[in-house]
Order: structure tokens, then C-alpha cells, then sequence
């Protein structure tokens, strides 16, 4: 059932599913607002898995693209183009620091770690906007959800701080957090990149160099 601080993009985001996908499949448009209470379901109509979420949750693009706002939501990118892939050619190193874990992919792990110090700044990999700020999910912490445009949204995990909020409009480099070990072993950024809801290995998309 759908808690307070819940998310459509936060719930396809613990369930690895395209947020699109999980709104259509409930009749949702945009700025896809949730009612609490109510069950989200997570297959097509006629499958039977539909979410019973617990207080604990486990855990360039060359844009033509149009900024809708709402203000009973947040701000949601629809992609103008029409046939074509989005694409982001201009991703950016979120923190600065060596990678102490890699991407390993499904049920391994989902994002690169990046080592730092506590408050070391945490950056936008990308334009786009703030579609979740918040600790509902379990083994994030901190965690930040950056949509980019249909395609793409990034996440930034065990902040120790969160410095815009949901609805935010950010740049490629703003500084957004600070890195923190929230739900963490050590003071990190757990970064991951989605690509239509599923977990793609970053250092394919960021530039190549070290961070």
C-alpha cells in the first residue's frame, strides 16, 4: 500500500521497473500522483502482482524536450522527439574519489560506490529534475533520484545531506548533496544510472576517466 513520502518513481525504482510502465499499468499521468492507502500495481491488468509496500522498502540528451510543471507535483520531462533514442552525451562524474565497488549488475550491485569524506559535494551527473529526496528506501539512505528524460534517471545513495528537493530543477554539476555513510559501511556515494528502469553500469556512460 502506498505509505507517506512514497513515489511513483521510488516505487518502479525498488521494484526495477520503467517508471512509465507502472504508471500506465494504473492509469497515471503526469506528475503521476499517488494516493495513500491504495495498492500500486506492478504488471499489466489481468497479472496479479500488485505492490503491498511495508514500512521498510528493501532494498546530449539533445534536449527538445518540454519541462511540464504542476503544482500539486513535481516537475516532469517529456521527451519532444519522436523516433529517435534519448540520449545524454554530456554525463559528468557526480563526486570526486576511487571507486571502491563496481557494477556487477542483477542481484549484485547496481551502481558504482565512490569514496570520499563527509561532506564532499555530490553533483548532478546530468541535467534534469529531483523526482525523489527522501530515506524511504531501504539500504539507500540519503538517497536522491534525478530524471533526465524519458530514458534516464540517476541516483545518489547514503548522503549525509540532501540540498534540493523534490520538484527541483538542476544543472549538470550543481551541487546537490553531500556525501555522507547513511545505511552505509563507510562515508561514500553509491551512483547508480537507470536505463528505461533498469540498472546499467555507469562507467559505460560517464567520461572516460578517473573521477
Amino acid at each position: 500500500m502506498v505509505r507517506p513520502g512514497d513515489t511513483l518513481y521510488m516505487i518502479a525504482w525498488e521494484a526495477g521497473l520503467d517508471y512509465r510502465q507502472v504508471a500506465d499499468w494504473n492509469d497515471l499521468v503526469a506528475p503521476y500522483r499517488i494516493t495513500r492507502g491504495k495498492g500500486i500495481r506492478l504488471s499489466p491488468p489481468g497479472g496479479s502482482k500488485v505492490a503491498a509496500l511495508s514500512g521498510e522498502k528493501s532494498v546530449s540528451t539533445t534536449m527538445t524536450d518540454e519541462v511540464v510543471s504542476n503544482a500539486s507535483g513535481p516537475t516532469v520531462i517529456k521527451s519532444n522527439t519522436s523516433g529517435q533514442e534519448d540520449r545524454i552525451s554530456d554525463w559528468l562524474w557526480p563526486a570526486t574519489g576511487p571507486i571502491i565497488q563496481h557494477f556487477t549488475g542483477k542481484n549484485g550491485n547496481n551502481g558504482v560506490d565512490i569514496s570520499g569524506r563527509k561532506g564532499t559535494h555530490i553533483r548532478a551527473a546530468a541535467d534534469g529534475v529531483v523526482v525523489y529526496a527522501g530515506s524511504g528506501l531501504r539500504g539507500y539512505g540519503q538517497l536522491l533520484i534525478i530524471q533526465h528524460n524519458d530514458v534516464f534517471l540517476s541516483a545518489y545513495a547514503h548522503n549525509q545531506a540532501l540540498l534540493v528537493r523534490e520538484g527541483a530543477t538542476v544543472s549538470g554539476g550543481q551541487t546537490v548533496a553531500e556525501m555522507g555513510d547513511t545505511e552505509a559501511e563507510s562515508s561514500r556515494l553509491h551512483f547508480e544510472i537507470r536505463r528505461d528502469g533498469k540498472p546499467v553500469n555507469p562507467l559505460n556512460y560517464l567520461p572516460d576517466q578517473s573521477p
